[in-house]
């Protein structure tokens, strides 16, 4: 398994992940310009590609997706509600390379078993992902207000995870930001901050001591890397007590390392309905 942000924060999310005999991207919310050159840049072939996956439809999550999709000619797995609010923002896009998803339900890409999961935000459907392969665990979860009882238990074990650590409550309250505005990013339906990011990888890493994560989605008004790095350290020293505890924060607008699982193998995951990619119908 191999997993490179290739930009993260509310100018554009992308997400790669190599595993089990499948590549995909997770969101393109930067031109295919872009994608296509941090993609070149840390050795990764954008031909290889074989699917696109959607956590919700803002832009910074769909830019380049419909961009992508007609070059490299591949599908597009979506939920339904995030179809009917991306579409328009996609353009043409062929009816069979159009499928739409259900959190809850696991799909499979060659070995790479991506199970969907409701996030809390002002979306339409939105959803984060498990993925499992070669006996590895990666999480992608971004753009939520809260962290659910589910979140929890399908990130236990995890050996990758990309999680939001969005703002610094102080200082997006004392910020520029409108009174609405402030209140939408600190609601269930908003984002986490860094203090939540910490209390979730607290759990995730006394499930797995050699996990590695990276902090995502940083408000570029209301945080700083330095400041996310700090608090969520100081929330797993508090909870756990002091270890070396592998937490990287993902470049705004450039590709993050390549990370590769640091142990062999992980429990295998819960047994759920594994239909074959493709078998959700088009939206």
């Amino acid at each position: 398994m191999r997993y490179c942000s290739l930009a993260s924060g509310s100018s554009g999310n992308c997400h790669y992940v190599e595993a089990g005999g499948a590549c995909v991207l997770v969101d393109i919310g930067i031109s295919l310009k872009a994608a296509e050159a941090n993609l070149y840049s840390v050795g990764l072939d954008p031909s290889k590609v074989q699917a696109v996956f959607v956590t919700h439809e803002h832009s910074d999550h769909v830019k380049g997706i419909g961009a992508f999709v007609r070059k490299y000619q591949i599908p597009v797995f979506a939920t339904e509600g995030t179809w009917q609010g991306m579409q328009k923002a996609l353009g043409r896009i062929a009816l069979p390379r159009c499928y739409t998803i259900r959190a809850g339900h696991g799909y499979r890409l060659a070995n790479m078993r991506i199970q969907p999961f409701l996030t809390y935000h002002d979306a339409n459907e939105p959803v984060g992902y498990q993925i499992t392969a070669e006996g590895h665990k990666l999480i992608i979860l971004t753009d939520t207000g809260m962290v659910s009882d589910e979140m929890r238990m399908l990130a236990q074990g995890a050996d990758i995870v990309i999680a939001e650590s969005n703002h610094d409550p102080e200082m997006l309250m004392n910020g520029p930001y409108p009174a609405a505005l402030k209140h939408r990013i600190r609601s269930n339906l908003g984002h986490l901050s860094n203090v939540d990011c910490g209390f979730l990888l607290s759990d995730i890493f006394a499930s797995n001591p050699y996990c590695q994560t990276l902090l995502a989605h940083l408000s570029e008004d209301n945080n700083t890397p330095e400041i996310a790095w700090r608090t969520v350290l100081g929330v797993l020293y508090d909870r756990l007590g002091p270890a070396d505890y592998r937490v990287g924060v993902a470049p705004r607008n450039e590709p993050s390392a390549v990370l590769s699982p640091l142990r062999q193998t992980v429990p295998a995951p819960q047994t759920v309905p594994v239909p074959q990619v493709g078998e959700g119908g088009q939206p």
